[in-house]
């Protein structure tokens, strides 16, 4: 969060809602802080002047089409001008990008740092809301 404040504009107000009962998380954790620096540029990017960072534990997550007793969810939320319909499908494809001189890559980074993490990282987005959602795995279910 500190450090995306330094890139945004004064008037730009990052909050945060964070669960203080999640467990320890073991990864990478240059890799995750490069992960949410992409997702949080690309909100700054899409003209958001909110942006808030919730953590959530995911109890019974559908995960990679897996079964995951417990998960990590980490949601980006911006009020920026949401993804373009016609970007949609290729948004996390490496040098597709929605805007002039975008190079396309911080969002393929985010995915493939999600996925050496065993983790998945999906968006919902609209014009005003756009929610970008990384689960990663706490505990996998037996059976």
């Amino acid at each position: 969060r500190a450090l995306i404040a330094i890139e945004a504009a004064p008037e730009i107000r990052v909050e945060r809602d964070y669960d203080p009962s999640l467990p320890t998380f073991r990864g990478d954790a240059d890799r995750l802080l490069q992960l949410l620096l992409n997702l949080l540029r690309n909100a700054l990017q899409a003209g958001a002047t909110q942006i808030r960072l919730r953590t959530r534990a995911e109890h019974a997550a559908a995960l990679n089409g897996q079964s995951v007793r417990l998960a990590l969810r980490l949601d980006v939320i911006d009020n920026g001008q949401g993804v373009p319909d016609g970007l949609r499908e290729s948004l996390f494809a490496p040098l597709v990008s929605g805007r002039v001189g975008g190079t396309g890559l911080g969002l393929a980074l985010a995915r493939e740092i999600s996925n050496e993490h065993g983790g998945q990282l999906d968006f919902r987005s609209r014009p005003g809301h756009t929610v970008f959602s990384l689960l990663l795995p706490l505990e996998y279910a037996h059976g």
